[in-house]
């Protein structure tokens, strides 16, 4: 009898600490040291919520940067999600041998009528990557330039000072923090 007094007293204690204390306290440190990391680095203009620096948006007209493609279309909308059954994350399945996935990056290659790099014809491992990189951007320069009618080195200079440096990869660039800057042009 005991031995099960202890035990359960082990168990509320271990439940009172791990589920109300540590989440409380990890969640107040956050909010108090990081507050804008902890409430999803939401994106603001003129007072209204736009999106997020970590999360990707689609962009599909011409006169904007285009983000990675999305196995999942940036389906974030936990209500859709709901509805459809499908995952509101998630990357593609297809291999580097699979057929489709060929056949995939052979047709974006033909529309944009130019060699691209690999960021601008895969998904990434969550589909919802806000970053692409830098040769990605620059090869998009000459269609926002037109659509725009700005010259094409503002547009490359705009790119140049929202570069971030990847020590592990290529260096990248935020695709709504561009489009946001490309609209104050």
């Amino acid at each position: 009898m005991q031995t099960i007094r202890k035990s359960l007293g082990l168990v509320l204690i271990m439940f009172v600490l791990c589920g109300f204390i540590f989440p409380l306290t990890v969640t107040a440190l956050g909010q108090v040291l990081f507050p804008e990391q902890a409430n999803g680095s939401l994106v603001k203009q003129d007072g209204k919520v736009i999106g997020s620096k970590l999360i990707g948006q689609q962009w599909t007209e011409p006169k904007y940067f285009h983000g990675r493609i999305s196995a999942v279309n940036y389906n974030m909308n936990a209500n859709e999600v709901k509805e459809s059954g499908g995952p509101a994350s998630g990357g593609s399945n297809y291999g580097n041998s699979n057929p489709e996935l060929k056949k995939r990056v052979q047709e974006t290659i033909k529309q944009e009528g130019q060699k691209l790099s690999s960021d601008a014809v895969t998904t990434s491992g969550s589909g919802l990557d806000p970053d692409i990189t830098v040769d990605n951007a620059k090869q998009q320069v000459k269609r926002i330039a037109k659509e725009r009618n700005i010259d094409a080195s503002k547009i490359n200079h705009l790119i140049d000072e929202n570069k971030q440096a990847s020590p592990m990869a290529d260096d990248y660039v935020n695709v709504l923090k561009l489009n946001i800057t490309l609209d104050k042009l």
